[in-house]
């Protein structure tokens, strides 16, 4: 073998080693950054301060793109399981705009080939827990059948029920139909089982699956919808009960989705057709107050919105993942809960003509 010959081996090789530490120096990196980001936005005294701070956020796409590249040869390795799982969370409401102007999830091809990798090396792995966390926290229609082959093939009880819980949540956007409303709750009997004492945000298993028997109670097809207010960008204090004999589209939603301009797009669509129509559109959001007032206004948003920046009136209808859309009939009873999109629109259609949908 020749001299350059080795030394090209050489280099791979150390390169290779090399690895996990480098994906544990750029992890602890951007961290620390954003941690100490953090304390400072804490620390702003005045919106100024604050809009300055904004422009010196850690971009999480070069950290991403850096740490893709210690991943993308070594998926199948377990050392790159706990850094797959925080590629995952720091990916999931990234976005990028094609060159059609549709906005997408950016590093969608990335995530897939973990999802690939994950699912044909490490479902029956040890120490996949923080995998799991991430596959549960994406919300990704995607990552129920990951969720389900842990649940089948992996040992470990606690990974098992956080797998469950995940499946569980990700499900609730399909819709109330029998078939799935057995499935959520399989999984959420799974998750108390084998998680109850596990957390993921702070959070227990126990308090999740508390709150989503809660929706399963209360926020379910055929449900009265539970009544909530609040103000709109005029100050106008709006309560849903006051929107009775209308069919009301409720929006839970942030600008925090990769979706976001798709489905401030097919949104707008809906208010169109249905302008006069016995139809009532009403979004629910965090977003700054100043900036929604600025969209309705240009037209940009076509739906009035009610304003809430501590979430609260997303917590009273436990909204885990937004986009969320309820469509409730002029009676006040829930009639589809789900994403955002046809079958939403379908329900509609079908309340207009006399006739809701039965499952």
């Amino acid at each position: 073998m020749s001299k350059i010959a080795f030394l090209f081996l050489l280099l791979f090789a150390l390169e290779a080693q090399a690895s996990p530490a480098e994906a544990e120096r750029i992890k602890r990196i951007f961290e620390l950054a954003a941690e100490t980001w953090g304390m400072k936005m804490k620390l702003a005294e005045d919106p100024e301060e604050r809009r300055k701070l904004m422009e010196t956020q850690p971009d999480p796409s070069a950290t991403a793109a850096e740490l893709w590249r210690q991943l993308a040869p070594s998926l199948k390795e377990d050392w790159t399981i706990p850094y797959s799982a925080f590629f995952l969370d720091l990916t999931r409401n990234l976005t990028v705009t094609g060159a059609d102007g549709n906005t997408g999830m950016a590093f969608s091809e990335e995530r897939k080939r973990i999802l690939e990798a994950f699912a044909a090396h490490h479902t029956a792995k040890p120490g996949i827990t923080p995998f799991s966390i991430a596959l549960t926290e994406s919300g990704d229609p995607k990552s129920l059948p990951l969720l389900e082959k842990i649940i089948a093939e992996n040992p470990d009880e606690p990974t098992k029920g956080i797998a469950a819980l995940g499946a569980a949540l990700i499900l609730k956007n399909l819709g109330d139909a029998p078939e799935v409303m057995k499935k959520r709750l399989t999984h959420l009997r799974q998750a108390i089982i084998m998680a109850s004492d596990q957390t993921i945000a702070g959070v227990s298993v126990a308090d999740i699956v508390s709150d989503e028997l809660f929706v399963i109670r209360h926020l379910a097809k055929g449900r009265t919808a539970p009544d909530l207010s609040g103000a709109d960008v005029s100050g106008r204090v709006i309560r849903l009960s006051e929107l009775r004999g209308k069919t009301v589209i409720l929006l839970f939603w942030d600008a925090k989705s990769p979706q976001t301009d798709k489905f401030i797009g097919l949104t707008n669509q809906m208010a169109v057709k249905y302008a006069d129509k016995p139809v009532a559109i009403l979004g629910v959001t965090p977003e700054d107050f100043g900036r929604i007032r600025e969209l309705q206004a240009d037209g940009s948003i076509r739906w009035n919105n009610l304003i809430a920046p501590a979430d609260k009136l997303a917590k009273e209808y436990r909204i885990a993942v937004r986009p969320a859309a309820f469509v409730i009939g002029p009676d006040g009873k829930i009639e589809y809960t789900g994403l955002p999109g046809s079958f939403a629109e379908l329900t509609v259609d079908a309340l207009l003509a006399g006739d809701a949908p039965k499952e």
